[in-house]
């Protein structure tokens, strides 16, 4: 058997009922661009950890297709490891080979994301170019920049979610785009990114109140509407953000800052962090920590010199 057709066995009998769409896209597309080309005509049997350890440092070295052959992050060539491993396993299990030749390979060391994050200042110009605008649909920015949630779970909001009498919204779906079986792109609604990102997530009074006079004039069950009444899609609304921010003559970041931002300001009032991991989704309060380091040690100052001097 060679790879290519473990690849194919493995993903489309086995590993797709296990899991999202859009993980068995990205699966499918490293396969397609990167795993095949160089390994799918081998015979499983003869592929050693060598010839994987030399067909990913090659990939690290020259795999990047966008660049025209530069090198490729950490991050796609450890996912490339996760698909071998997991369909060689699937090999194993099947009893078609007797050994992994993905075991003991080092997984490649992944820098730290950098986490991008509005100052107040530039969070209060953002938010006075919302107020003072009369589109509507960009008050879903100021709901993300004082709950957290990520794009895909504000789009994804209904008013089922919210509760306005307890000032809480549920966080149970997420939306993406993905092609469907034709190759044609979609809007998905998908359960949640993880486990933990399936949350309830108290509001502050304002926000409530704000909620509760956008419902008298909604004209559908998404939060968050097109001028038809239509869910948003989540290329308009990122277009949007960036107008947004231009406005505001603030820095040009992605949607994603205004979620760091909203976890910054959580520890600069004093928020603990457990509290802010469960709000934000988070797996553990690890993840918080080490992501939200830098915002803590502004906080570990302002507290260091409120220390009293005793001699």
């Amino acid at each position: 058997m060679t790879t290519q057709t473990l690849l194919a066995e493995w993903l489309e009998i086995y590993e797709k009922e296990h899991i999202k769409s859009r993980t068995y896209s990205r699966y499918q597309g490293l396969i397609t661009a990167h795993i095949n080309p160089m390994l799918g005509e081998q015979n499983i049997e003869d592929l050693s950890r060598r010839d994987i350890q030399e067909f990913l440092s090659q990939q690290k070295a020259e795999g990047n297709i966008r660049t025209g052959g530069g090198k490729l992050s950490a991050t796609s060539a450890n996912l490339m490891l996760t698909v071998l491993n997991l369909a060689f396993e699937y090999a194993c299990d099947m009893e078609i080979i007797e050994q992994n030749p993905c075991m003991r390979i080092r997984r490649s060391r992944e820098d730290a994301k950098k986490v991008e994050a509005f100052t107040k200042e530039e969070q209060r110009k953002i938010e006075t170019a919302i107020m003072e605008s009369e589109d509507p649909r960009l008050f879903g920015i100021l709901l993300c920049l004082y709950t957290g949630v990520r794009i895909g779970e504000l789009l994804g909001l209904e008013w089922s979610d919210v509760d306005l009498q307890r000032g809480l919204i549920q966080i149970s779906k997420t939306i993406y785009r993905d092609k469907d079986e034709s190759g044609e792109w979609q809007l998905v609604v998908d359960k949640p990114k993880t486990a933990s990102s399936d949350r309830v997530i108290p509001l502050p009074n304002y926000i409530t109140q704000m909620l509760i006079e956008r419902k008298e004039y909604a004209r559908s069950v998404y939060v968050i509407e097109n001028k038809k009444g239509e869910r948003m899609s989540i290329r308009s609304y990122q277009y949007m953000f960036e107008c947004l921010t231009e406005k505001a003559g603030v820095r040009k970041f992605n949607f994603h800052a205004l979620r760091h931002t909203f976890a910054t300001r959580a520890i600069e009032c004093g928020m603990d962090i457990k509290t802010l991991s469960e709000i934000m989704g988070h797996k553990n309060a690890s993840i918080t920590l080490n992501r939200y380091a830098h915002s803590m040690m502004d906080t570990k100052i302002e507290m260091m010199q409120k220390l009293p001097k005793n001699f």
